[in-house]
């Protein structure tokens, strides 16, 4: 296991709630239910982040990767994570930005935009791809965040994607001899940008935990766990929240 700092707050708590979906429901539906369930009065005071749990081959050793981050050892629910530019209030017109580890042929040279990508929300997968979905709503103005993550497409020197990218990809393959990246403090290079990005905005979206090792389990943990921490560090008194469904999980069977 990876050594943490460890929470004794409870995971239940009224800021996490899980949404359940109607089988059909697609994946932009239910993130638009979820946006409009959050308790939130003035949300230009916030942000908002995308976790999904794909089930493929290559979600599947993320999922499994990180499970040195759970006390029970079990495969995270989460094998993505994304940030999420709201416009309007239905999502119509918003947007997701990652670092994903199987860069798109369409896109520019990935050194020159630091392995940034953009796409409509309307291009995320569906709910066959994405069974497990969350929606985290972080208290930092959205318009902070993302001035920062312009800044940061052009700041390869500061935190260089590319070169984080390239040892998961490695694992998901089983290229070679290549090992889990976090075992060598190796984090997810999009939690890692994200939780850059929010660190520089005074919030930590993974306590407990060195920020190298940031992951979407360690996100899912922190608004899990440590929403007492929040209220004692948050000067603006607002608390993260988030919205979720699971409709994925893997069969194991100790018994």
């Amino acid at each position: 296991m990876i050594r943490q700092t460890l929470s004794a707050g409870s995971s239940d708590h009224q800021n996490l709630r899980e949404l359940p979906r109607p089988k059909r429901e697609s994946n932009t539906g239910w993130l638009q239910r979820a946006y409009a369930d959050l308790t939130i009065r003035n949300k230009n005071q916030w942000s908002f982040i995308v976790l999904v749990g794909g089930k493929d081959i290559a979600a599947f050793r993320i999922r499994v990767a990180q499970s040195h981050l759970r006390s029970d050892m079990l495969p995270s629910y989460w094998s993505d994570c994304a940030l999420l530019k709201v416009i309007s209030s239905d999502l119509t017109d918003a947007s997701i930005f990652n670092l994903p580890l199987l860069q798109p042929s369409t896109a520019s040279y990935a050194p020159a935009r630091n392995g940034l990508v953009g796409l409509p929300l309307s291009k995320i997968p569906n709910q066959k791809d994405f069974p497990n979905l969350a929606l985290l709503a972080i208290p930092v103005t959205q318009n902070d965040i993302h001035a920062a993550l312009d800044t940061y497409q052009k700041s390869r020197v500061a935190y260089d994607a590319v070169e984080n990218i390239l040892p998961w990809l490695a694992f998901v393959w089983g290229a070679g001899s290549a090992t889990n990246p976090l075992m060598q403090q190796i984090g997810f290079p999009s939690a890692v940008m994200l939780n850059q990005l929010f660190s520089a905005q005074g919030f930590d979206l993974a306590p407990g935990i060195n920020r190298n090792l940031s992951t979407p389990e360690a996100f899912w943990s922190g608004i899990k766990h440590w929403q007492d921490y929040y209220s004692k560090t948050q000067q603006n008194g607002l608390l993260p929240q988030a919205r979720y469904v699971i409709d994925h999980r893997y069969d194991i069977d100790e018994g």
